[in-house]
Protein backbone atom coordinates (compact mmCIF):
# COMPACT_ATOMS: atom_id res chain seq x y z
CA UNK A 1 0.00 0.00 0.00
CA UNK A 2 2.73 2.46 0.94
CA UNK A 3 4.50 1.97 -2.38
CA UNK A 4 1.33 2.89 -4.27
CA UNK A 5 0.96 6.05 -2.21
CA UNK A 6 4.62 6.96 -2.72
CA UNK A 7 4.47 6.39 -6.48
CA UNK A 8 1.46 8.69 -6.74
CA UNK A 9 3.34 11.48 -4.99
CA UNK A 10 6.09 11.65 -7.60
CA UNK A 11 5.59 12.53 -11.22
CA UNK A 12 5.98 9.42 -13.38
CA UNK A 13 6.19 7.26 -10.21
CA UNK A 14 4.19 4.40 -11.68
CA UNK A 15 6.23 4.43 -14.89
CA UNK A 16 9.49 4.45 -12.91
CA UNK A 17 8.41 1.51 -10.76
CA UNK A 18 7.36 -0.42 -13.87
CA UNK A 19 10.72 0.23 -15.56
CA UNK A 20 12.66 -0.74 -12.45
CA UNK A 21 10.65 -3.94 -12.06
CA UNK A 22 11.42 -5.00 -15.64
CA UNK A 23 14.84 -3.36 -15.97
CA UNK A 24 16.65 -6.48 -17.14
CA UNK A 25 14.14 -6.93 -19.95
CA UNK A 26 14.47 -3.26 -20.86
CA UNK A 27 18.27 -3.40 -21.04
CA UNK A 28 18.36 -6.71 -22.89
CA UNK A 29 15.59 -5.61 -25.26
CA UNK A 30 17.45 -2.38 -25.97
CA UNK A 31 20.63 -4.25 -26.82
CA UNK A 32 18.70 -6.62 -29.05
CA UNK A 33 16.94 -3.73 -30.80
CA UNK A 34 20.28 -2.04 -31.45
CA UNK A 35 21.83 -5.28 -32.70
CA UNK A 36 19.01 -6.39 -35.02
CA UNK A 37 19.91 -4.00 -37.88
CA UNK A 38 23.51 -5.23 -37.77
CA UNK A 39 22.34 -8.84 -37.73
CA UNK A 40 19.97 -8.26 -40.64
CA UNK A 41 22.77 -6.64 -42.61
CA UNK A 42 25.21 -9.46 -41.90
CA UNK A 43 22.90 -12.44 -42.24
CA UNK A 44 20.52 -11.38 -44.98
CA UNK A 45 22.15 -8.40 -46.66
CA UNK A 46 19.22 -6.16 -45.74
CA UNK A 47 20.21 -2.57 -45.09
CA UNK A 48 18.16 -0.15 -43.07
CA UNK A 49 18.50 3.50 -43.84
CA UNK A 50 20.88 5.42 -41.58
CA UNK A 51 17.93 7.44 -40.30
CA UNK A 52 16.06 4.30 -39.23
CA UNK A 53 19.15 2.88 -37.51
CA UNK A 54 19.71 6.18 -35.71
CA UNK A 55 16.07 6.29 -34.60
CA UNK A 56 16.28 2.74 -33.22
CA UNK A 57 19.49 3.49 -31.33
CA UNK A 58 18.22 6.80 -29.94
CA UNK A 59 14.90 5.31 -28.83
CA UNK A 60 16.57 2.28 -27.25
CA UNK A 61 19.16 4.34 -25.43
CA UNK A 62 16.50 6.83 -24.34
CA UNK A 63 14.42 4.10 -22.70
CA UNK A 64 17.57 2.62 -21.12
CA UNK A 65 18.59 6.02 -19.72
CA UNK A 66 15.11 6.64 -18.29
CA UNK A 67 15.23 3.17 -16.72
CA UNK A 68 18.60 3.95 -15.13
CA UNK A 69 17.27 7.26 -13.79
CA UNK A 70 14.26 5.39 -12.43
CA UNK A 71 16.59 2.94 -10.67
CA UNK A 72 18.38 5.83 -8.99
CA UNK A 73 15.14 7.59 -7.99
CA UNK A 74 12.99 4.63 -6.99
CA UNK A 75 15.81 2.49 -5.67
CA UNK A 76 16.62 4.75 -2.72
CA UNK A 77 15.57 1.99 -0.31
CA UNK A 78 19.21 0.94 0.10
CA UNK A 79 20.15 4.11 2.03
CA UNK A 80 20.01 4.02 5.81
CA UNK A 81 17.88 6.94 7.04
CA UNK A 82 19.85 7.26 10.27
CA UNK A 83 23.40 7.28 8.91
CA UNK A 84 22.89 8.18 5.25
CA UNK A 85 25.20 5.30 4.28
CA UNK A 86 24.42 2.70 1.67
CA UNK A 87 23.30 -0.67 2.98
CA UNK A 88 24.33 -2.48 -0.20
CA UNK A 89 26.55 -5.45 0.45
CA UNK A 90 28.45 -5.29 -2.85
CA UNK A 91 31.96 -3.92 -2.72
CA UNK A 92 33.20 -1.19 -5.02
CA UNK A 93 35.58 -3.69 -6.62
CA UNK A 94 32.73 -6.05 -7.50
CA UNK A 95 30.55 -3.28 -8.89
CA UNK A 96 33.42 -1.86 -10.96
CA UNK A 97 34.45 -5.25 -12.32
CA UNK A 98 30.89 -6.16 -13.29
CA UNK A 99 30.38 -2.77 -14.97
CA UNK A 100 33.62 -3.24 -16.89
CA UNK A 101 32.56 -6.75 -17.85
CA UNK A 102 29.24 -5.48 -19.22
CA UNK A 103 31.02 -2.84 -21.30
CA UNK A 104 33.51 -5.45 -22.53
CA UNK A 105 30.68 -7.79 -23.48
CA UNK A 106 28.90 -5.06 -25.44
CA UNK A 107 32.12 -4.08 -27.23
CA UNK A 108 32.85 -7.75 -27.92
CA UNK A 109 29.46 -8.33 -29.52
CA UNK A 110 29.87 -5.20 -31.61
CA UNK A 111 33.40 -6.27 -32.63
CA UNK A 112 32.16 -9.73 -33.67
CA UNK A 113 29.54 -8.16 -35.91
CA UNK A 114 31.55 -5.25 -37.32
CA UNK A 115 35.28 -6.06 -37.13
CA UNK A 116 36.01 -9.78 -36.90
CA UNK A 117 35.10 -12.73 -34.66
CA UNK A 118 38.57 -13.12 -33.17
CA UNK A 119 38.73 -9.55 -31.87
CA UNK A 120 35.22 -9.82 -30.48
CA UNK A 121 36.06 -13.10 -28.78
CA UNK A 122 39.03 -11.43 -27.07
CA UNK A 123 36.76 -8.74 -25.65
CA UNK A 124 34.23 -11.32 -24.47
CA UNK A 125 36.93 -13.41 -22.79
CA UNK A 126 38.29 -10.27 -21.15
CA UNK A 127 34.79 -9.39 -19.93
CA UNK A 128 34.46 -12.85 -18.39
CA UNK A 129 37.83 -12.47 -16.68
CA UNK A 130 36.90 -9.07 -15.24
CA UNK A 131 33.65 -10.45 -13.83
CA UNK A 132 35.48 -13.50 -12.46
CA UNK A 133 38.09 -11.26 -10.83
CA UNK A 134 35.39 -9.28 -9.02
CA UNK A 135 33.50 -12.32 -7.78
CA UNK A 136 36.67 -14.20 -6.81
CA UNK A 137 37.89 -11.32 -4.65
CA UNK A 138 34.43 -10.77 -3.12
CA UNK A 139 34.82 -13.69 -0.73
CA UNK A 140 38.15 -12.40 0.60
CA UNK A 141 38.94 -9.07 2.18
CA UNK A 142 41.15 -7.88 -0.67
CA UNK A 143 40.31 -4.28 -1.48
Amino acid sequence: MASHQQSGDRPFGTLFRFLVTYRLFVYLGGLIAIGIPLLLQRAYGMDLSPGARTAIVVASLGVMIVTYIAERRVGQGHIDDRTGESTESYSLRLRASVATAVVGLAVGIYAIMEINPFTGALFIIGAFLFAYMGYRKEGTDGV
